[in-house]
């Protein structure tokens, strides 16, 4: 892939989990692996001297907060934050918001990479060429924890530095299929949609969002995912990363 000084396409923005990151090789549950940092919280409160119920009510209490909050903010696809379901479930259990640091909880939470889970063998050397070639690059995840704790996973998978944007819905405000996500990160990456690729693996969210906010969009579907269309339609289908590259000089070609 050449650079090109007139290109069409100015900018690549990619979903993170099972787009660039793999998930079919998680060895635990996600509830074995969400339980774990919740321990961590409950060991953290509990020596810095708050009384607590008993972890599996403490545990109990946290998901049933973070099911509301889901389920409202999927009305409207409104943000769900991280650090605010935190707190909700922390004052449900008794504690005083006044006397909670909610950035340490966050911090002993201690989220990190999950064994198992990895890039895909061929995402950094698409993001090298990416970069090499003159793009833009840039990362919308629905997650709702705030940025600096997915970075942890980024950094330690040697994807962070190819990023010039990266933004979880947690920090911006509204999550995929809501378009605004996606014009904040065309914002600060000064390029209008029509400039653009989304790459993503969930055609209700990522792709769907995608079409609605005029970028052209790339379904992501590896041979582990099986995701029902319904009625959306991407633009391109890929089974691994490598095939956005002829897409691409296509989408150039084309201009």
């Amino acid at each position: 892939m050449t650079h090109r000084e007139n290109q069409r396409i100015k900018a690549v923005l990619f979903d993170m989990d099972d787009t660039l990151i793999d998930w079919s090789g998680l060895e635990e549950s996600m509830a074995a692996v969400e339980t774990a940092h919740m321990q961590n919280v409950y060991h953290y409160l509990v020596a810095s001297g708050h009384t607590l119920p008993p972890f599996e009510d403490f545990w109990n209490q946290f998901r049933e907060t973070l099911i509301q909050a889901w389920t409202e903010a999927k009305k409207e696809w409104t943000m769900v934050s991280f650090a605010q379901v935190m707190q909700d479930s922390l004052i449900a259990c008794g504690l005083d918001a006044a006397q909670l640091d909610i950035d340490a909880v966050l911090r002993a939470y201690d989220w990190n990479t999950v064994p198992g889970v990895v890039p895909f063998e061929d995402t950094l050397p698409v993001l090298d060429q990416l970069k090499n070639a003159g793009y833009k690059i840039g990362l919308i995840t629905n997650a709702i924890q705030p940025m600096w704790m997915r970075d942890v996973e980024l950094r330690a998978y040697g994807i962070l530095d190819y990023l010039d944007v990266r933004l979880t819905s947690g920090d911006v405000g509204f999550m995929k299929p809501h378009p605004n996500i996606y014009w904040h990160a065309l914002e600060l990456l000064d390029v209008q949609p029509e400039e653009a690729v989304f790459v993503g693996d969930r055609p209700a969210n990522d792709i769907a969002g995608a079409n609605e906010a005029g970028i052209t969009s790339v379904l992501m579907s590896p041979p582990h995912l099986e995701r029902e269309l319904n009625s959306v339609r991407p633009n391109y289908t890929i089974a691994n990363l490598t095939e956005l590259l002829p897409i691409l000089e296509k989408l150039e070609g084309d201009s």
